[in-house]
């Protein structure tokens, strides 16, 4: 292809006109489910929606600490009535029974629709007796003033029996009237934030008023506060990786100017080698934002990787050039090589572009255009912008006789094969111990930070973030049907210890067949009043006491069954929302399992009663399934990309046994690096397999010029000259990576760093260097 220098210029502004126009209105994210696929099957979509806005991603579990159980417990209540008034949170509890009005007013007004003692027989005469005598000795209790509030009106207590089917299970501590962790040292609380969980501006505001809260609480100053939950994990991510994106692209880029600067001393090469860096960076962010629409702090993160990458190519040109010697004429000489090192760059990334990985999408789309336009710039633009002749010549910055013994190691080679065949046994015997399964490992919380969440999630009897049932159904009657016949199960599953607790939908929303039966089941007013004044017999009521009763009762035998909209003046809407969901055409139902000890026992009772439209759901597993999938698609695709590679190569070099020396090294530097991370303990994830193709792209540049035949040593000697300030970009760029807390950032800048220094060794002491002249 020629293009003239004008025509090369007004593309070349053109281009940075109008990605700067896209990069302006740039929405960046750090959600990382924003990195999940696009497109899944029905449970794997559900996995993602439960991560992004499940039922436990707006909760804030919240734990005071260092003060007296007495001071911790107005200071609980303080921070409740405080967050409660906020408009950030739909949901606020300390376990303080004050704080239920709303939803005992709810449950109250429903309740013979909600309680599953409604029977026939829960209003004989003999089962009146028994509710009376209770009540009377309840009165006698430290609960007898609560007793007293509600006997005229609830004299068989199905308000209280309606409570204990929502807490099925271990509940928390209560300590002064709220909740305690299990020793009592430790307030605890649970908050539900309005907006959803992705929604990381929201939930960064909600925690700042909780800190805010806590700071008003008149707690002493040796009090702390504690704060968890996947809102508060997202918060603390998106800071480290807008940290660590920005920073490390600093630095990256610091270290890489700073090496420019070492090794041309001046002015006119240094800013002619940052020209294809910068825009390459530049179009390639742009790329992404105008395919995806928004463009995650790891893409940008891992636009540092592009720093390392894309300076290579104007240092294999500025570094051969010679004495006098026009810019134009120098490419001349090297653009054959340097057009298939671009080449073999952008095919190796191409196949990244079409995995339905999200995250793995936008890092192909980031690296095929910023290459791309690299070498565009390095082509075209700075020979255009270059000065006549370039009249100083690069300097060495490493002892002049490095590269020498760098070449020698060529007399070794046999040693590879030996190295080889240990790595392939390796990876043999510890195959189980090559992958990463765990979606959790992309986030930057510290193992600590988890097991906060996990003490103070136990400590409040929060749903667990893992086990889920799953029902599913045609229309929610039949979810709550579904619902309504799992419960007998899952009472003697949490009487055998096989979990502590649970959830149903119908819980708070029972089905209208049951609801219809419960309300068939309430008798009239005459024979209600027959049964209770038969009840009533040697009691100590007065006359009149349960005409309330008696009218709440008609109230419910008449009036409409429960809807879910009946239940929106309290938490209880928010519960059915969460709970029970549209999905498509279908419905499905959420129900959350605490304590869970066995999982395989667990799935195993449940598949064995085959209840219709029921499955038992591990969200780390399904997690897990969905990264093996992705991964074998990832798999293919790298397979895809280097045999795309070898076709770029054999059409390039037109021999195939130098296709074969060229290909070599950088497969084995992969295979090498892999074998170190298994011995180390570092599972591969979706990400490493991202940079390892990086590994081949960069390992390909220095074989293809470790094997370029040189018309004499002053030629090869400019040649290793110019693999040493390409393999120190490198290593600064994706050193500057390795540093990061980012696990994403860390395995691709570790990756890279390691392989690309292994695929240097290794094209020297494969390659045959022959000066032609």
């Amino acid at each position: 292809m020629t293009l003239g220098p004008r025509p090369a210029l007004f593309l070349w502004v053109g281009l940075l006109m109008i990605s700067g126009g896209v990069i302006t209105q740039m929405q960046v994210t750090t959600d990382l489910t924003a990195l999940l696929p696009r497109s899944a099957d029905r449970t794997q979509e559900l996995l993602v929606a439960q991560l992004r806005d499940g039922i436990a991603a707006r909760l804030m579990l919240i734990g005071l600490e260092g003060a007296s159980p007495e001071a911790l417990a107005d200071a609980s209540r303080q921070v409740t009535r405080t967050l409660k008034e906020s408009d950030l949170f739909t949901y606020v509890n300390n376990g303080d029974p004050a704080h239920f009005a709303a939803e005992r007013d709810v449950l109250m007004r429903h309740r013979y629709l909600l309680s599953s003692a409604v029977t026939p027989e829960h209003f004989s005469t003999p089962a009146l007796r028994q509710a009376l005598d209770r009540q009377l000795q309840l009165i006698g209790s430290p609960a007898g003033a609560v007793t007293k509030a509600f006997l005229p009106s609830d004299p068989t207590g199905e308000l209280g029996h309606i409570l204990s089917e929502f807490t099925v299970g271990e509940q928390p501590t209560v300590l002064h009237g709220v909740w305690f962790s299990r020793d009592g040292s430790h307030a605890r609380l649970v908050a539900e934030t309005r907006t959803p969980g992705f929604d990381i501006d929201q939930q960064e505001r909600a925690l700042r008023s909780i800190r805010t809260a806590f700071a008003s609480s008149g707690l002493p100053d040796s009090a702390r506060l504690l704060v968890s939950g996947p809102g508060v994990f997202a918060v603390e991510s998106r800071a480290t990786i807008q940290r660590d994106s920005w920073r490390l692209s600093i630095v990256a880029g610091v270290l890489v100017t700073g090496l420019l600067i070492l090794v041309y001393r001046s002015l006119p090469p240094l800013l002619l080698s940052l020209l294809p860096v910068l825009t390459g960076l530049l179009a390639g962010v742009a790329a992404v934002q105008s395919i995806f629409g928004f463009v995650h702090g790891i893409t940008l993160g891992f636009g540092a990787t592009l720093i390392g990458e894309a300076v290579d190519y104007p240092a294999y040109v500025l570094t051969q050039v010679m004495a006098g010697e026009r810019l134009q004429e120098t490419l001349s000489r090297v653009w054959p090589t340097l057009r298939l090192a671009v080449m073999t760059t952008v095919f190796g990334a191409l196949t990244m572009l079409f995995s339905s990985f999200t995250g793995l999408s936008q890092l192909g789309v980031l690296s095929v255009a910023g290459v791309l336009v690299a070498g565009f710039v390095t082509r075209w633009i700075v020979p255009a912008l270059a000065p006549p002749v370039m009249r100083t010549a690069p300097h060495h910055i490493l002892p002049p006789n490095w590269t020498r013994q760098l070449t020698s190691l060529s007399r070794v080679g046999w040693i590879v094969w030996l190295l080889v065949g240990g790595a392939i046994l390796t990876l043999a015997i510890h195959h189980d111990r090559i992958w990463d399964n765990d979606l959790a490992n992309l986030s930057p919380i510290s193992q600590s930070a988890k097991a906060l969440d996990e003490q103070l999630r136990k400590d409040v009897g929060a749903p667990d973030v893992r086990y889920l049932l799953v029902i599913s159904g045609a229309t929610q009657e039949d979810v709550l049907q579904s619902s309504e016949s799992a419960l007998p199960l899952l009472r003697r599953l949490v009487d055998e210890e096989v979990m502590t607790g649970f959830d149903l939908p119908s819980f708070y929303l029972p089905s209208q067949e049951t609801q219809q039966m419960r309300r068939n089941a309430l008798p009239a007013p005459a024979a209600l009043t027959s049964a209770l004044t038969n009840a009533l017999e040697g009691l100590p009521f007065r006359s009149g006491l349960f005409d309330p009763f008696v009218r709440d009762l008609e109230q419910a035998r008449t009036g409409p069954l429960l809807e879910s909209t009946d239940l929106r003046e309290s938490a209880l809407s928010l519960k059915v929302r969460a709970l029970l969901l549209q999905s498509g055409k279908e419905w499905v139902g959420l129900a959350p399992l605490r304590g869970v000890g066995s999982p395989s026992v667990l799935a195993d009772r449940i598949d064995h009663e085959a209840i219709p439209g029921i499955t038992f759901l591990d969200l780390k597993a399904e997690a897990g399934r969905l990264v093996n999938g992705y991964r074998a698609e990832s798999l293919q695709l790298t397979a895809v990309g280097v045999l795309a590679i070898t076709a770029v190569l054999g059409w390039g070099l037109r021999d195939v046994r130098m296709v074969g020396r060229v290909l070599l090294p950088p497969l084995t530097a992969v295979l090498f690096v892999v074998t170190i991370f298994t011995m180390i303990g570092e599972p591969l994830s979706l990400f490493h397999l991202v940079s390892l193709l990086l590994v081949i792209g960069i390992g390909l540049n220095y074989a293809l010029f470790f094997n370029r035949p040189f018309t004499d040593e002053a030629e090869r000697d400019r040649t290793l000259l110019s693999l040493t300030v390409c393999i120190l970009a490198t290593l600064s760029a994706f050193g500057a990576l390795a540093l990061s807390r980012t696990p994403v950032l860390h395995a691709i800048g570790l990756t890279v760093g390691l392989g690309a220094a292994l695929s240097l060794v290794l094209a020297a002491m494969l390659g045959k260097q022959q000066v032609t002249a």
